[in-house]
């Protein structure tokens, strides 16, 4: 039996109408036909999820998570993050450069804790806590603390190579079977008062018709020569 180029072109379709997948945002499942990839994470992705990208010249098609990424990228997580990128851009001009501490609580956007404000211990640990992994990684360290005036001064050094502290393992998320999103089921609608009124209004008509009875024949009224000869109630007979 030979197969033509149309015969296999529409089982190749009808098999690939069958095949289902997972949107990756929105958790829809759909056929491969109303699923899109991604230009740059490359998954799959309903219509809804999906624009256009116009942050480059290919215009394809993005998903949101994407989009939000471009729009608004993450900064760093650390909380003295803030501290180590103002510090790495004054390293570029000055050697030594001096703060106060109402300066490092508006640069990290956030209170320093109690224990920076009372003793110098906390300002001289340079490689074993996040603030002094903040401004070692840029190249500076603490040269003086004024507990007094508030101030703190950092002096130019090489930039150095540390290894980042360490952080509580996450716990790894588990991997469950693929379930197919369930249903939504459909709300019941209330129908409306103008179909409410029709379907009453018919069935009064219908009820009407019932009781309303023909009178054929009963009602139809004496011609004017049987007026003449005939009595109203009773009429001749053919032997007469």
């Amino acid at each position: 039996m030979i197969i033509s180029d149309s015969m296999l072109f529409k089982v190749c379709g009808q098999l690939v109408s069958c095949m289902k997948d997972e949107c990756c945002l929105c958790g829809r499942v759909l056929s491969l036909y109303s699923l899109r990839r991604c230009s740059r994470c490359r998954k799959l992705y309903c219509r809804s999820c999906m624009i256009k990208d116009s942050w480059s010249d290919q215009r394809d098609l993005i998903c949101l998570n994407c989009a939000r990424r471009i729009v608004a990228p993450r900064r760093s997580r650390s909380k003295y993050g803030p501290l180590r990128e103002y510090l790495w851009r004054r390293g570029n001009f000055t050697r030594i450069v001096t703060l106060s501490f109402s300066r490092i609580e508006g640069i990290i956007k956030t209170d320093l804790p109690l224990s920076a404000l009372r003793s110098e211990d906390w300002w001289r640990k340079n490689e074993t806590t996040a603030q002094g992994y903040a401004w070692r990684i840029a190249g500076w360290n603490v040269q003086s603390v004024d507990l007094k005036e508030r101030t703190v001064t950092f002096k130019k050094i090489s930039a150095a190579r540390l290894s980042a502290p360490r952080r509580r393992p996450r716990k790894k998320a588990v991997q469950r079977a693929f379930t197919p999103v369930p249903p939504r089921p459909r709300r019941p609608r209330k129908p409306s008062k103008t179909r409410v009124s029709r379907v009453l209004a018919r069935a009064r008509n219908v009820q009407r018709k019932r009781i309303t009875t023909s009178y054929s024949g009963k009602l139809k009224k004496k011609s004017v020569y049987e007026k003449r000869l005939y009595k109203s109630d009773a009429k001749p007979s053919v032997e007469d």
